[in-house]
């Protein structure tokens, strides 16, 4: 009889953080997707998930790249993903200037709803790409662990 691995701190912690990470796109999600009475109450809120989002993204690298982190014990425990992990790694500064250059945009000029419109297209993208992080995040603990 095997028995299946016992899920370490690093792994357990980065876990938690997906968790945070994913409620965080979701409340961003349900708020630029959200009619607006007027472009300033709906920008408002958009901000808030934003930078709630944001926090979370800092809270997930903070975890992954800490000294023992999942980052560091996937390259220890299982080496063949350690290059994954590294593009991976890279991925974060590239994101996090995304999400500060999409705060600054939401709040830059609104005066139209084509300018919401193509701020929700800008930030529709950026979750796409936090999306695609997570997404790959999970398939390399799945390949690793």
């Amino acid at each position: 009889m095997t028995t299946e691995p016992q899920p370490t701190p690093a792994l357990l912690a980065a876990a938690r953080r997906r968790r945070d990470l994913r409620e965080a796109l979701v409340a961003f999600e349900d708020a630029i997707s959200s009619p607006f009475r007027d472009i300033e109450s709906w920008r408002a809120d958009v901000i808030d998930r934003l930078e709630g989002l944001q926090a979370a993204f800092a809270d997930h690298v903070a975890e992954t790249e800490r000294t023992g982190g999942l980052y560091e014990e996937m390259s220890e425990e299982a080496s063949h993903v350690a290059a994954r992990a590294g593009r991976l790694r890279a991925e974060h500064p590239v994101i996090a200037k995304a999400l500060a250059d999409g705060l600054a945009r939401a709040n830059g000029p609104l005066a139209s709803e084509a300018d919401v419109d193509a701020l929700r297209d800008e930030l529709e993208r950026l979750m796409g790409r936090i999306i695609r992080h997570r997404q790959g995040g999970a398939d390399l603990v799945w390949e690793a662990y």
